[in-house]
Parts: structure tokens; C-alpha cells; sequence
């Protein structure tokens, strides 16, 4: 797999820029981000209605001024509260954007039942839309996040909502039956279920793991967890892929992708084949020759926890090997969504941390 990976990076002749120093914004003026900031207002629990009615629960963050800027949306079953999501927000709002994290259908504030991905590409959908309509809004919709905020971004983008203008994928996963032998849970899945069990976050102390993992069989670990959950139980009996699984893929449909991609990953991320596949299958395969030019690559010395340490267990990388990584966001998303010319599409669509 990673070496039909490695032939078709180099088959399309793509330039590899090593990150040797931190990345900072360009030079260039940025009308209206770098010349002025702002304010955070906070709007908590707007109520956003998908098609069925079902409302969802969103944390709007917004320039505290009058007038329209594009939005940000990040849309996650870990809850929408966390303190880095709020760090996230002020830096884009100071820069002239609205940031929007959503409970996904089921999890935190949100109303409905969460059924992992099944729902997110619709609901994606009528989310964009909805942060597009608002009286903030320039119309201009970009995504964020990664793992599962990354996949369901994905399965979004093949629905291609008419105001999704560009995505920044992290860690993303790939279909079922692409990085495991089979598309069936592992073992160690059973505890993002428990995890991602109700509307909160569970206690992952509560459960001994190490003896779960050893139950068989695999069908009824839900319940020798003390947490019986249909969604595992599905997974375990589809043991082929089949018709079921359909709700779940998206790299069988690179052809519908019609917005420029930033992916991201790390060397040593688990999921981390479906970052560099994805960006093969858009360039290769995207809706029109101008949307296989926009898609970019960055992969540096990370676990799933993308740019979070210079080290890996006894590997210390060096200073370089963490990069300002609020300020590439911005980059991507001043170009993509503000149309400032920051000189981002001069660059190489490859970067990656090389070590020897």
C-alpha cells in the first residue's frame, strides 16, 4: 500500500518542500485579515434545523462588529466546549472570520439519536447551508477538523453543498476495508464507542480494558462492557463490503469533490494512508482539472495528535518539527476564502518533514 502510494506521489512529479522552519503567513498585505482585528461575540446554543427538523446545537463565534465575514465550521461528537476549540475561535475571529463548532447529531447540546457517520453527510450539508444564510455570512463556507471531524468533511463534500468553498482535513480515516484487514471493528474500537456513548463524553476509567479486549466473541463485547450498542453489533456481522457500508464511504466518489483540500497528517498517525490517498484520488480524479491543481499535502512527525509534540517516545524530532499551525490555517483560508493572493498557490503542493 505505502509503496503504490510513495510511485504515484512521484509519478505525478509533485516538488517535496521539506518544513525546515516555521511556517508563518506571507508577507504579502491581507486585505481586511492582517490589517484589522477583532473582538470575539459569542452566540451559545444556536439551534440550526436539518432537513427532518431535528435541531442541532452550534457555538457561534463572530467578529463583534457589524458586517459579513466567511465562516469556519468545525462540526464534532467530542462536544463543541472544549478549551481549544475556544482558542481556535478567537484567533480566526480576531482575524476576520465566524467560527461555528457543532455538536453533531446526538452528541452534547444536539437533539437526535448519534449514529456514527451515518448522518453526517446529510446534516453536513444543511449545516453549510444554514452558516451561508446567516446575516454574518459572506456565503463563503470552509471546514475544519480531523479524525472523525475529518472524515464526515469528506462525506459532506461528495453531497457538494452549493456554499462549501474549501476544507482543512486532519488525520482523516479512510473507507472500510482500506486500512484494516477487514471493515469490521477492532478490539480496541470498542472503547470509542463507549466514549462517544450518549450526549457526553464517558469515563474511560470506569471499564478494564485490557481484560475486555481478551472477550470473544467480538459480537458481544459491547455487552461485557456493560454498555450494549447496536452500531457495534452491526459492524461485527457485516463482515463483507457490501451495499450496508456505503453510508460510511467516500474515496469511491474523489470524482464529485469540487473544492480545494488541505490534508494533513502525520508520519506516524495510525490512520494516516488515508491522508496521502485522498490527496492522490483528488488530483487524479477531481471534478475538473482546476480542483486536481488545488489540493495540497502536509505531513510531518506526528502521532494521530497532529503538531502536538516534538517527541515520540524517545525520538525527539527538534524545534522544527512543531509548526505554527493556526497560522498555515489562515493562509489556506485568507486564499480560499477571502481571495487574498498570499502567493499559496506559487508552492509546492507537497510539504513534508524529512528525516534522516
Amino acid at each position: 500500500m505505502y509503496i503504490r502510494l510513495i510511485s504515484a506521489l512521484l509519478s505525478c512529479a509533485f516538488v517535496l518542500a521539506i518544513l525546515g522552519q516555521q511556517v508563518i503567513p506571507s508577507p504579502h498585505p491581507q486585505i481586511g485579515s492582517a490589517q484589522q482585528t477583532y473582538e470575539v461575540a459569542i452566540d451559545f446554543n444556536r439551534r440550526v434545523p436539518m432537513r427532518d427538523r431535528t435541531e442541532l446545537s452550534a457555538d457561534v463565534y463572530r467578529p463583534k462588529t457589524p458586517g459579513r465575514f466567511p465562516v469556519i465550521l468545525n462540526r464534532t461528537p467530542y462536544t463543541k466546549t472544549s478549551a481549544s476549540n475556544f482558542k481556535i475561535a478567537q484567533y480566526f475571529v480576531a482575524h476576520g472570520y465566524v467560527v461555528v463548532f457543532m455538536d453533531v447529531r446526538g452528541r452534547g447540546d444536539s437533539d437526535g439519536t448519534f449514529e456514527p457517520y451515518r448522518n453526517d453527510a446529510q446534516d453536513g450539508y444543511d449545516t453549510i447551508e444554514w452558516c451561508a444564510a446567516q446575516q454574518w455570512s459572506t456565503g463563503k463556507v470552509g471546514t475544519l477538523g480531523g479524525s472523525y471531524n475529518g472524515a464526515i468533511q469528506w462525506l459532506t463534500a461528495v453531497k457538494q453543498p452549493p456554499h462549501l468553498a474549501t476544507m482543512i482535513v486532519l488525520a482523516s480515516p479512510s473507507d472500510p476495508f482500506v486500512e484494516w484487514p477487514t471493515g469490521q471493528p477492532l478490539p480496541a474500537d470498542i472503547s470509542w464507542y463507549h466514549f462517544t456513548a450518549g450526549h457526553v463524553l464517558q469515563n474511560m476509567e470506569a471499564v478494564d480494558w485490557k481484560k475486555l479486549y481478551e472477550h470473544l466473541p467480538l459480537i458481544t463485547m459491547d455487552e461485557a462492557m456493560g454498555r450494549p450498542n447496536r452500531f457495534w453489533k452491526e459492524e461485527v456481522e457485516h463482515a463483507k463490503l457490501d451495499s450496508w457500508w456505503e453510508y460510511k464511504r467516500y474515496q469511491n466518489k474523489y470524482e464529485r469533490v469540487r473544492v480545494p483540500v488541505l490534508n494533513i497528517s502525520g508520519w506516524y498517525d495510525d490512520e494516516q494512508v488515508g491522508t496521502p490517498l485522498n490527496f492522490v484520488g483528488v488530483t487524479t480524479k477531481g471534478e475538473t482539472a482546476e480542483i486536481r491543481r488545488s489540493q495540497r499535502l502536509l505531513i510531518g512527525p506526528w502521532p494521530h495528535a497532529i503538531n502536538s509534540s516534538t517527541k515520540l517516545g524517545q525520538i525527539d524530532f527538534g524545534p522544527t518539527a512543531v509548526i505554527d499551525l493556526n497560522a498555515y490555517w489562515l493562509r489556506w483560508f485568507d486564499y480560499w476564502l477571502k481571495g487574498i493572493d498570499n502567493g499559496l498557490s506559487k508552492e509546492p503542493p507537497v510539504r513534508i518533514f524529512v528525516m534522516s
